[in-house]
């Protein structure tokens, strides 16, 4: 069952990172798998009737029951505050997942509330299915996400996803225009997830990461609405709204964090788009803020589909100040001699090989490879999706500058984070 975000006391933070490990070792094995998300609706009417820990409790016993039907070869995790992954191994046949889902369903409707107008859980499974519609854990939690909203769209409680039903599902239900919404009523937010130095175990820095909780759907995952503003032409404007509020909130930050950066992510459409300086410039100007504390994170991939323009548009932003980072490295095409000459600072290591360099040499020796190749041109080195204290230590071993992941601390909320910081002792070696 897969995952976003509301506020209530939640520790499973590792169950996202744990999922995708999961995923990945079925596709390694050509196993047969049933990815289901599962999402809890009115999980924030439930809070404001009962409050959050009991709330807390009923998810978290929930969470128990669906344990105690699983098989010893399926994997349940909680992977936010309101949804859950399910992965099922071997089941034969679409007739058997949704016998399964349906059974999910019955074990939420049995579930005792308390004193509410609502007397059970109401959820929604979405289901996509592996390696048939798909083998890279993170498209297949997209996927299930998509499954999820179609199914509420349909009122449907189990639903499988469907590559046709997505862009139904945008125009039935107006996801263009609520994301349009959404900027000017305020339901767009940014977490933070901290960046530390594995040299000094400290927090140097965080990566501003975009939610978006809809009032009539409940929280839409990134993945979805950012695909959404990008066919829409949206994305500018959310791109212009990060970059504001990241400057915004390293303004407000100064007494607490003076020295913290913030990364915004820019998606390959903008990073074609000269207007992007403009936009940092002007960010910088109002808020007040140094423009060295600003990092702008671009794919790989997304380097490659116009290298020239990239090259001209990274230049500018470097030029008036900010840093550059290469994000997703080692899953893209680029050659050697264009990584020698892009202006960058940082090289970011993708997560999928982080998480699997412990268990596969493979991904061990990309690991290895990425970081020697980050030095030998001067750049840092960042390892994202960092779940395990081993893994944090090896890569400290390699080298490796700094590290993200769930490990350290899923993202979170701006209030959230400045009371991490400050309760923040490093992480010593084991």
């Amino acid at each position: 069952m897969s995952a976003t975000s509301i506020p209530l006391p939640f520790t499973h933070s590792d169950g996202l990172s744990r999922v995708s490990r999961q995923i990945a070792v079925a596709v390694r094995s050509k196993s047969d798998l049933a990815v289901l998300l599962v999402h809890v609706h009115d999980v924030e009417r439930l809070c404001a009737s009962l409050g959050h820990m009991r709330v807390g409790q009923v998810l978290a016993e929930f969470h128990n029951e669906l344990r105690a039907i699983s098989r010893d070869n399926d994997a349940i995790e909680r992977i936010s505050e309101c949804k859950f992954a399910v992965l099922l191994n071997g089941l034969r046949n679409r007739g058997h997942v949704s016998l399964a889902a349906q059974k999910i369903n019955r074990v939420a409707r049995k579930m005792e509330i308390g004193d509410t107008d609502q007397s059970a859980l109401n959820t929604t499974v979405g289901v996509v299915l592996c390696p048939e519609q798909g083998d890279d854990p993170h498209e297949l939690l997209r996927s299930a996400e998509i499954a999820t909203l179609d199914g509420r769209r349909k009122n449907d409680s189990v639903c499988f996803y469907e590559e046709s039903s997505a862009d139904q599902l945008f125009t039935d239900w107006g996801l263009e225009a609520r994301l349009a919404n959404a900027l000017v009523a305020g339901n767009l937010d940014l977490h933070y997830q901290p960046k530390i130095s594995l040299r000094t175990n400290e927090i140097v820095g965080a990566e501003a990461l975009m939610r978006w909780s809809e009032p009539e759907i409940g929280s839409i995952s990134p993945d979805v609405f950012i695909d959404v503003a990008e066919k829409t032409g949206q994305i500018f404007d959310l791109t212009h709204f990060a970059i504001q509020r990241a400057c915004r909130q390293l303004s407000e930050w100064q007494g607490l964090l003076p020295n913290l950066g913030i990364a915004v992510n820019i998606t390959p459409s903008i990073i074609q788009n000269l207007e992007i300086v403009d936009v940092l410039q002007n960010a910088v100007s109002i808020w007040g803020t140094k423009p060295e504390f600003l990092t702008m994170e671009v794919t790989e991939n997304a380097l490659m589909a116009d290298p020239r323009t990239s090259h001209d548009i990274l230049t500018r932003i470097r030029e008036f100040g900010a840093q550059v980072s290469i994000d997703d490295f080692g899953t893209g095409y680029s050659s050697l001699a264009y990584l020698k000459d892009i202006p960058a600072d940082e090289l970011k290591i993708d997560r999928s090989f982080v998480m699997g360099m412990m268990t596969d040499s493979g991904d061990h020796k990309i690991v290895v490879h990425s970081i020697q190749i980050a030095k030998s041109f001067g750049l840092t080195v960042v390892a994202e999706g960092i779940d395990s204290l081993e893994t944090l230590n090896e890569l400290r071993r390699l080298g490796c500058d700094f590290a993200q992941g769930f490990f350290v601390c899923k993202p979170i909320p701006a209030g959230v984070f400045e009371s991490f910081c400050r309760d923040f002792e490093g992480i010593a070696d084991a």
